[in-house]
């Protein structure tokens, strides 16, 4: 009951907040089912949630997994011959077949039901993989009738989803008011850079929750995101931050001791889905080997500028930092650490680059 009253909370909560934190991940996912590539649309676009894409669950319903969906009482059913998990729409909140509680929500945005990609193509016999392609990632849900491996489907299926990624283009401009004909023209400067700032990842060392809770105070008063790794111990004692966090459109990691082992992180995230009804893959663990993390299903950071030594405490180190994340080309997730003081300044500075504040994910890390 407890997890159940965690996992309604969580949801409502995200009811409030989860439309403007999709809204600000800029990457397109493509969705495909062994050989055959989905509609492209805003509606059914996946997103990012607790360390877990979510994809629409009729995704699934296309691989062949039973789909019932009651209006009435508000439940969703995935199904097959051996076992189901049913969610309440409403809340969020999944049950297996047996009826002990899921370990993942589900997610309703416009009207459109999500569920976590990865662990239910898992529950339900699939495999699931993200892929880079041209204009952003391919996510495919395979079943056992799969004639192709991913990197020959990507191949055969380029023309395809370049075709599918114009439509969705067009379809998006043909939607946009007109622009304003008072006279005002574009910086040809700007036009020809092709790109107004940066995305930036932030990541956290959490380990005191009261400089957790100014930077949470500082990045929602900008509408920023960012990830918030915690150790073991403050897990134990911070539930409110994680559901906060979670609420937010941040993300949560977790920053085991030394080697990372399997029996910790798991034991975390037992921890981590008690407090706040979700689990996460997202690992910082420099000491450990990043391999078999990967191999065990983590996805631990191995940031493109690591801070932790240094911190971020003045406005010197604000503007050092700046110079190199403008000096990368692309996106550029930053470990910072605990000792951040000058949060403010940076996100302040950041505004003014138009740089873009988002919570760390698997593709970026």
């Amino acid at each position: 009951m407890k997890k159940r009253l965690c996992a309604a909370l969580l949801a409502l909560a995200m009811a409030l907040s989860l439309c403007c934190a999709a809204i600000a991940e800029e990457q397109i996912y493509f969705t495909a089912v062994d050989e055959r590539v989905l509609d492209l649309n805003d509606e059914t676009m996946p997103f990012w949630f607790g360390g877990y894409l979510y994809v629409a669950a009729t995704v699934f319903r296309e691989s062949g997994v039973g789909y019932s969906y009651n209006v009435v009482t508000q439940t969703l059913v995935l199904y097959d011959s051996s076992r189901s998990l049913v969610y309440d729409v409403a809340t969020g909140a999944g049950t297996t077949g047996q009826g002990e509680m899921y370990d993942h929500v589900c997610v309703t945005r416009g009207g459109v039901t999500f569920v976590a990609a990865s662990p239910v193509a898992s529950y339900f016999g699939r495999t699931y993989s993200n892929t880079r392609v041209n204009h952003g990632y391919l996510i495919r849900v395979k079943t056992s009738g799969a004639a192709l491996p991913d990197s020959l489907f990507t191949e055969t299926a380029a023309y395809l989803l370049n075709a599918k990624y114009q439509q969705y283009q067009n379809r998006n401009a043909a939607a946009q008011p007109p622009d304003d004909q008072t006279g005002a023209q574009e910086d040809p400067s700007a036009a020809a850079d092709g790109e107004a700032g940066r995305s930036i990842y932030l990541c956290f060392l959490a380990e005191d929750g009261e400089r957790v809770d100014g930077w949470l105070d500082a990045l929602e008063a900008r509408g920023a995101r960012a990830a918030f790794y915690f150790t073991e111990e403050a897990l134990s004692r911070c539930g409110g931050q994680l559901r906060r966090i979670t609420a937010s459109g941040s993300a949560i990691g977790l920053a085991p001791d030394g080697a990372a082992p399997a029996e910790q992180l798991e034991r975390m995230n037992r921890a981590l889905f008690a407090a706040a009804g979700v689990k996460t893959r997202l690992v910082w663990a420099p000491d450990a080997d990043i391999a078999a993390l990967q191999t065990a299903g983590y996805c631990p950071l191995q940031p493109s500028i690591d801070r932790g030594t240094y911190g971020l405490v003045s406005a010197g180190g604000v503007s050092a930092l700046l110079r190199q994340i403008h000096g990368r080309r692309g996106a550029a997730s930053v470990w910072l650490g605990g000792n951040v003081t000058a949060l403010r300044v940076l996100l302040a500075a950041a505004e003014e680059e138009e740089d873009r504040l988002l919570p760390m994910r698997e593709i970026v890390s």
